[in-house]
């Protein structure tokens, strides 16, 4: 974690001291101007900084603006950035091609247009991602299982994943999150992993578990681990959430519910002594519809090898921010979506909360609704 941290911080420096050169060089030589720029990249630095070295021992109601305000920055950074590049990248290519060198990007005046019309594009990008964030999207699908339920006919399946639940994933997000699962009428929910972000404390402070314990479904309330979960004392949360949420953990397990189907619910692939999927499901009677969950989409195959109707999946955000999104396509099989895998239906979802800075530009916060009919 340390490592990370640092070298968090040193991609943090580059990008700042980047983008404060790029935007000196264009501001008139006033301290008017000059000095609130110099001042307002320091503030943020002091605020990184302190962020990041007392997190731990920080109050809430203090750590809480300044996780807000150093994502917020740090996307509009990030992405100021990547214009500003390609911005150089051009500007270098007049070396070479005489139209290019024709438009005099080394001006000034362009170079002042060209920042100001960037971050106008990338704060207005921000406040859509933002707004994307704040207002789920329900992704509804039909799927038909070739197997008899004894007797069930129907089976409304609520999924999500990587709900991220602690400082920034606050219990009045929590609570909206609850209320818009409940609002789908779920016969039973699925949550596949990530469900704390980071450390427990902030749950346990607003008393979270009050929210969780208000999901509740004729066929109950499952979730299976994810790599958040092993992040700082994941024994610790597990437990948690296994005796205060009323969610029934899975943790390779199978249950059969009801005599009707089985839940499936697969450790993370950080747990120690994870089982494969083969002895998980030794005693499954594959005659039953067979639901299983798995926070990570790695390897597809392993569940439609063994016969699993449904196997649904988190993890990736879909990147969470563009072009991040394009990436995941390329790294998973299913970076988010459906796929018919064999005869197994894989749903990877693009998560409903968020893992740090809170946008969502070329993704969505999703539910996913499944509608299971079994013949």
């Amino acid at each position: 974690m340390k490592v990370f941290l640092f070298q968090a911080l040193i991609v943090h420096l580059i990008f700042n001291v980047y983008v404060f050169v790029r935007g000196w060089q264009v501001l008139p030589k006033k301290n008017a101007y000059r000095i609130p720029y110099a001042l307002l990249f320091i503030i943020e630095l002091i605020v990184y900084l302190t962020g990041l070295i007392f997190n731990v021992n920080l109050p809430a109601t203090i750590l809480k603006p300044i996780l807000l305000v150093g994502t917020w920055w740090m996307v509009l950074i990030g992405y100021t950035t990547a214009l500003l590049l390609i911005y150089d990248f051009i500007q270098f290519q007049g070396r070479w091609f005489d139209p290019i060198r024709k438009l005099n990007l080394q001006k000034i005046g362009l170079k002042r247009i060209f920042l100001v019309i960037s971050l106008v594009v990338v704060i207005s990008s921000m406040s859509y991602g933002h707004y994307r964030f704040w207002h789920p999207v329900v992704t509804e699908m039909d799927l038909t299982v070739n197997k008899k339920a004894d007797g069930l006919k129907n089976l409304r399946v609520v999924m999500v994943a990587d709900i991220h639940a602690g400082h920034l994933i606050d219990k009045g997000v929590l609570s909206m999150y609850v209320d818009k699962i409940m609002e789908q009428k779920p016969d039973v929910i699925l949550i596949v992993g990530d469900i704390i972000d980071y450390d427990l404390p902030p749950l346990i402070d607003q008393k979270m578990d009050e929210e969780f314990r208000r999901l509740k479904a004729p066929y109950g309330v499952y979730a299976s681990t994810g790599n958040h979960e092993y992040r700082l004392n994941g024994e610790e949360k597990i437990a948690w959430l296994a005796s205060e949420t009323g969610m029934t953990m899975l943790r390779d397990t199978a249950i059969k519910v009801a005599d009707k189907f089985y839940i499936v619910g697969r450790e993370d692939d950080h747990a120690e002594n994870r089982k494969s999927l083969p002895d998980i499901m030794e005693h499954v009677d594959k005659q039953l519809p067979v639901i299983v969950m798995n926070h990570e989409p790695k390897r597809l195959s392993e569940e439609s090898s063994e016969q699993a109707d449904l196997a649904v999946y988190g993890h990736t955000h879909n990147g969470q921010l563009f072009p991040y999104n394009l990436i995941m396509s390329m790294i998973y099989e299913v970076g988010h979506g459906y796929k018919k895998k064999d005869n197994t239906h894989v749903y990877v979802t693009s998560g409903l909360g968020l893992a740090g800075p809170q946008y969502r530009i070329g993704t969505i916060s999703e539910i996913v609704v499944l509608n299971l009919h079994f013949d």
